[in-house]
């Protein structure tokens, strides 16, 4: 047997909240890799979304 799972994700934040910024600075050292960049900037950004997710078999067992 296997089970479905649905992960969902809502608006970020600033979409509620017209007017505020939907960016942010942040600052690495000089000799900072790529990498290193992408793992900061995924960080933050992932700050400002939610998201959920659910067992969608057991929505159906009731049926």
């Amino acid at each position: 047997m296997s089970k479905t799972i649905r992960v969902q994700w809502e608006y970020p934040d600033f979409a509620n909240q017209l007017g505020d910024e939907n960016y942010e600075y942040f600052e690495v050292d000089d000799d900072a890799t790529p990498e290193e960049i992408q793992n900061e900037a995924e960080d933050i950004a992932f700050e400002h979304f939610s998201w959920s997710f659910w067992d969608v078999t057991k929505e159906h067992e009731n049926d």
